[in-house]
């Protein structure tokens, strides 16, 4: 089951927080985290291969031989790459949130990641955005929001890459680096496991420290 059974309706814990209702709350923090972590281990090693078959294509298609693919091909490729990216930069956008969510509840220092959340709202709002051939950059000025914030405007070069650059084999967008998000990922996927007993766990029910 996803996640834990809600509380009985009835008791009084279903209107007023209560030690029961916290415990929920943190099994589903915990669920919801370990969840999201196996998500981007996934999403991480798709995009890697989608990349990695990019790069490939882009090289194959230099040497011009028989057997090279075709632009045709480099675009579909190029336009797996992008899709990848998206899935992985949502599922740790969805990791980093519910990591905040977790230490609400169990205490942490860790700080949200401000580019990630940028590129997140810049490929969601693309297409408020205005485009060159290559790139996405803030959108015209609104009349009737002339303050709105554009998280584009917050990238590097104040723009979005199209297309498929060297180094996207090892970030996604350039901006989310593969290793970086997996390991921190490794941290959490196991977090709603049962917790197997260890020799460490064990102590004998006659031990007396004074008879070593």
């Amino acid at each position: 089951m996803l996640l834990p059974d809600p509380l009985d309706a009835e008791e009084p814990s279903a209107l007023e927080p209560t030690a029961g209702a916290t415990d929920v709350r943190r099994r589903v923090a915990v669920r919801m985290l370990a969840m999201w972590a196996r998500s981007v281990q996934r999403d991480a090693h798709s995009y890697y291969q989608a990349a990695t078959k990019a790069a490939w294509t882009d090289r194959a298609i230099d040497h011009g031989e028989e057997w090279s693919p075709t632009e045709d091909h480099l675009a579909r490729a190029i336009e797996d790459v992008w899709v990848r990216g998206y899935q992985l930069v949502m599922s740790t956008f969805q990791m980093e949130h519910w990591l905040l969510v977790h230490q609400k509840i169990t205490g942490g220092n860790e700080q949200p990641d401000d580019r990630l959340r940028r590129l997140r709202n810049t490929i969601e709002h693309l297409d408020e955005a205005s485009f060159t051939d290559l790139v996405a950059r803030k959108g015209p000025l609104d009349p009737k929001n002339k303050k709105k914030k554009w998280s584009v405007d917050e990238l590097p070069g104040k723009e979005l890459f199209l297309g498929f650059d060297a180094g996207y084999t090892e970030a996604a967008f350039g901006l989310v680096n593969l290793r970086d998000v997996t390991t921190r990922a490794r941290l959490y996927a196991e977090l709603d496991a049962p917790r197997e007993p260890s020799f460490d766990d064990y102590v004998p029910y006659s031990y007396d420290p004074e008879d070593d």
